[in-house]
């Protein structure tokens, strides 16, 4: 499991607080009221955490990645199209944060377990490899996935 993160806003939150009880969730619930954030997002997040996925001839990806077009670029070039179409790099989603790369590598290492998990329920009869990936030079972080049968050596 990845390491746990400091939530330094949700530790703000809680000690503006203090006198009351309030969990995880009520926060979300507030940073989400407060920020007037479209409640759609509660749903869009289910496929970042819980994604689906579509089969393609022999392959498996990532829906919300998949185009047909670029399908058809990477059997061209006889790459790993399983592993560049569910690629997922996880730093822009913490541009601007004072510990981008820690949230970033923690984003991407629960992703790996949680994605893992969905691969196995959904496709018990396949076997997949799911990646945490990192470049420490460009600040890099993120995760694949792709079937041990289509890897390219």
């Amino acid at each position: 499991m990845a390491d746990k993160i400091y939530l330094k806003d949700v530790e703000a939150w809680k000690e503006l607080n203090r006198n009351q009880t309030f969990s995880l969730y009520d926060y979300m619930f507030h940073a989400i009221n407060t920020s007037h954030i479209s409640r759609d997002i509660y749903f869009a997040l289910q496929e970042l955490y819980w994604p689906t996925f579509i089969e393609r001839d022999t392959y498996v990806f990532l829906k919300e990645n998949f185009s047909i077009e670029k399908f058809k670029d990477l059997k061209k070039d006889k790459t790993n199209s399983e592993f560049w179409m569910n690629f997922l790099s996880t730093d822009p989603y913490f541009e601007n944060e004072e510990d981008s790369d820690k949230k970033a590598e923690g984003l991407s290492k629960l992703l790996v377990e949680i994605w893992a998990t969905k691969l196995k329920r959904d496709f018990p009869e396949k076997s997949f490899s799911v990646q945490y990936l990192e470049d420490k030079e460009t600040g890099d972080y993120g995760l694949t996935f792709y079937q041990y049968k289509h890897q390219i050596i």
